[in-house]
């Protein structure tokens, strides 16, 4: 699974499967409450961490590969950076995400 931030639906049988990725011009994603997968991330394991987070349609998911862990997380979309670093900060976060320049912004 690429780096990214993904809308979640529901596939055949009910099982959480994620769309096309969401792509921001502008702004900032936080993550909010999710699970880390060591190594890369298959399909069977995606659909393990989306349900044991309880993901329903319409809930927006990070992606995101670093130092040898998946993280599947909740993510928040702010426009301001100083809110997105407060957020972040609040929610023990490593980093944001700056839509404009494609990187993370490590707290």
């Amino acid at each position: 699974m690429k780096d990214g931030t993904y809308l979640v639906r529901m596939g055949e049988g009910g099982l959480p499967i994620l769309s096309e990725p969401i792509v921001m011009s502008d702004g900032y994603w936080v993550a909010d409450n999710g699970v880390s997968v060591h190594g890369k991330l298959d399909t069977y394991g995606l659909v393990d961490a989306l349900q044991l987070m309880d993901a329903h349609a319409g809930m927006i998911v990070g992606i995101w590969e670093n130092e040898g862990l998946t993280y599947v997380d909740k993510s928040i979309h702010f426009d301001s950076k100083e809110k997105a670093l407060g957020v972040a900060e609040v929610l023990g976060q490593m980093a944001i995400y700056d839509c404009a320049s494609g990187e993370s912004i490590y707290l």
